[in-house]
């Protein structure tokens, strides 16, 4: 207003400011757009090619967990990583660090067994040796594991260590005579 060249320099730098920010803001709107259709497509691939498996260990999960979880489901933590969460039958989900150890064991032993079984439809057929898997497990969730795995015996060998005689107890009550064998060292 005094005719002094500061309010054309300071109209100026205003412009040059709102065009880097402009151009900062459309940068960051492609970046924020091209990260959400890439996480699209990395979950449209991950429901494709996992969900078999990911199914079948929902279904082995809640009969091993009796019932307490429904199902499992994939998600994202606080830094964006893909994680496995539980789901209870209310609905509420459960991530893996929120659970007891038996139950994260029990998790474990479900995708195991669900990626096993793709396995063996794929015609390839090797024993399944585990040793003492049931030490976190409460005798009602082992009995239930003890019937998972003999229905897993009939499409391949099961070889099943453990030292706990209450284990062996258990498995002669849950298993066909027919189909337990019991060999003590």
């Amino acid at each position: 207003m005094d005719g002094s060249p500061r309010a054309a320099e300071a109209a100026e730098k205003a412009q040059s400011t709102l065009a880097q920010l402009r151009e900062g803001v459309e940068q960051y709107v492609h970046i924020k757009l091209a990260a959400e259709i890439l996480r699209d497509e990395i979950e449209r691939y991950r429901s494709e090619h996992q969900a078999p498996i990911l199914k079948k260990a929902s279904e082995i999960f809640s009969a091993i967990t009796l019932g307490s979880f429904s199902g499992l489901k994939t998600g994202y933590d606080s830094e964006d990583r893909p994680v496995l969460i539980g789901v209870r039958p209310s609905g509420k989900e459960v991530g893996v660090e929120g659970m007891s150890d038996g139950t994260s064991d029990q998790l474990y032993l479900s995708l195991r067994l669900s990626s096993i079984e793709r396995q063996i439809g794929g015609g390839e057929t090797l024993p399944f040796i585990v040793d003492d898997i049931l030490v976190n497990f409460d005798d009602d969730r082992s009995g239930a594991t003890l019937k998972i795995l003999t229905e897993l015996s009939l499409k391949t060998q099961i070889i099943f260590f453990t030292h706990h005689q209450h284990l062996v107890q258990l498995a002669q009550k849950v298993i066909a005579p027919d189909i337990l064998y019991i060999h003590n060292i």
